[in-house]
C-alpha cells in the first residue's frame, strides 16, 4: 500500500466516523448539519493538502535507480 493510498484511508476514515456520530447526535436537528460537515470535511481537507510524502532517502534513491536500469 502506498503512501498516498494509507493517506487517503486514514482521512476518508475520518470524515466516515465523524459522519456517523454526526448523524445519530444530530439526526432531527437540520441546524447542526452544517457545522458537523465543517468538523468532518475541513480538518481531511487541510491534511490532504499538507500531509506529504517523505523524502526518498540516498539508499532508497540509488535502489530506485538501479531498477531502472
Amino acid at each position: 500500500m502506498t503512501f498516498a493510498q494509507r493517506k487517503q484511508l486514514i482521512l476518508s476514515g475520518w470524515v466516515a466516523t465523524v459522519a456517523v456520530v454526526g448523524v445519530v447526535l444530530a439526526i432531527d436537528k437540520p441546524e447542526l448539519w452544517i457545522p458537523i460537515a465543517g468538523i468532518a470535511i475541513a480538518p481531511a481537507a487541510i491534511a490532504s493538502w499538507l500531509w506529504t510524502a517523505p523524502e526518498a532517502t540516498l539508499s532508497q534513491l540509488i535502489a530506485a535507480a538501479r531498477s531502472r536500469s
